[in-house]
This record gives C-alpha cells, structure tokens and sequence, in this order.
C-alpha cells in the first residue's frame, strides 16, 4: 500500500519538516492553520466542537489519567460481553491491514493508547497520527507516547483538516456513539483515507427488535450516547462506495471493517 503522506524518516521531536509534527502538517497543507500546542497541533484554535453531555465528561482532567487502566477496560470488557483488550487489538490490526511505512489516522483517540498499539506494525518510516478535541487527552497522550514516529492533532473529527487521501488506514474505535455529527465523522474518514485504504469502525449497536431501537435512542437523550441500528454504520459505508465490509457484533458493540476502491 503506497502511503500519500511524507515517508522520509521520523525524526525525534520538534515540528521541523522530518519530525513526526512536521510530516502531520504536510498531510494537511494549506487546509488548516495549526500551532504547537503542549506537544500537539492544534488546527481548533480558539474554536471548538458541539459537545454532548458525554463529550464534556470525556474534557475531564481526571479522565485520562484513569482511562486505560480502568475507565476503558471495565466500558467495553462488559459491552463486548468479555473481548480482552489483546484480542481487540489484534482485531484492530487484521480490518487495518497496516504495512510499514503506512500512515494511519485514529479519530477521537483520547489518550493515545489505541493509536499507540499501531506504532509497531507501522515501523520507524510510518507515520501515526491521534486527533481528539479534548485538550486534557492529547495533553497525556503526547506525555505517554515515546514513539517518534506519532503525532497528535486538536482537530473536530466531523471537519478534519487533512487532505483528501491522506493516509493509508482510518481508524475511530469507541466514539461515534458520542459525537453529536457521527455521519458527518463517517464521511470525513471516506474522505482522508486513500484509494486501496482500509478503515477500522468500533461503535455501539442495538441487537433488539427493528421498532425498539427509535424507543431506546429517545431513552438516551441528554447523555449524548446513540445507539446504532445494525445496520447503520455498514449501509453509510456501502452508500460511500466502500468495498469487503465487514461487521463483527460482541455484546453490544459492532466492529467494522471496510475498503475504499
């Protein structure tokens, strides 16, 4: 798989054209203005995204300094009626299909441990990137990510900055439930994955009858979280143009696997 972005080596640091910011700026070019913010880009500004009432949780200080060792494991060991976290991890890594020096994008990464799981498929010449909206998020995502080869981006994940086609594989594991514009997400990761791209979906996913799922979507106002049909997510991607999709339900969460042409 040809990446779309700069593959000359990662550099270490700073945001010159060779280091991990640098080559991140490349893959948005003119569409953005972005400054260096606490280690990450920032292309929201003084901007900022429409928020749920889960999202604003999600702005917590507190919560990524618990959300790998607790908050995410006990959320989707129990949704995923017992899926352990390697084995959604290789999960992950299978609908990617990531090759070395791939360049991959997580959207809503919080504090980065999903991308970072893609760090060694990539290799030294890959390129990661993590977009979130939560400053407190990417703020301990770049202090727990040591890898050279990642960057992170304060970006709206229904508005990315990238170029269309930007990188090699897409990824939004456990947030479009939360997003107050989900489709529009879905479209924008059509948009930056490249011809022959993969793209990897987690979401929730209702397994009752048809007419019950309006009954518990109206159950969910003002906590900000929507239940997919089952299938919702594979009909948006079908109607894209997406190619080998794939839908895995665990419990009450579907993971989806697609292709772009």
């Amino acid at each position: 798989m040809a990446t779309r972005g700069p593959k000359a080596g990662g550099g270490s640091g700073g945001s010159g054209p060779r280091s991990a910011l640098g080559r991140t700026k490349a893959l948005i070019g003119d569409r953005a203005d972005t400054v260096v913010r606490s280690g990450y880009l920032d292309a929201l500004g003084a901007g900022d995204v429409r928020r749920s009432v889960s999202q604003v949780a999600m702005q917590s200080r507190l919560l990524p300094r618990v959300y790998e060792q607790l908050w995410r494991p006990a959320l989707f060991g129990a949704a995923t009626l017992g899926l352990r976290e390697k084995e959604e991890a290789a999960l992950m890594r299978e609908l990617l299909d990531l090759e070395r020096g791939d360049t991959v994008l997580d959207v809503a990464c919080g504090p980065g441990n999903t991308l970072r799981r893609l760090v060694d498929r990539i290799g030294p010449d890959g390129l990661a990137v993590g977009v979130d909206a939560a400053p407190a998020m990417l703020q301990r995502a770049v202090r727990d990510t040591p890898s050279s080869n990642v960057a992170y981006v304060r970006a709206d994940g229904s508005d990315l900055p990238f170029l269309d086609g930007a990188f090699d594989a897409v990824a939004c594991f456990g947030a479009l439930y939360l997003v107050d514009r989900p489709f529009d997400v879905l479209d924008e990761l059509v948009r930056v994955v490249a011809p022959e791209g993969k793209m990897a979906i987690l979401t929730s996913c209702t397994r009752g009858p048809g007419l019950a799922r309006p009954i518990v979507n109206v159950a969910a106002i003002g906590s900000g979280f929507r239940w997919f049909g089952p299938d919702e997510i594979t009909g948006a991607l079908e109607d894209h143009g997406l190619v080998e999709i794939r839908q895995e339900v665990r419990g009450v969460m579907q993971y989806v696997g697609a292709r772009r042409p």
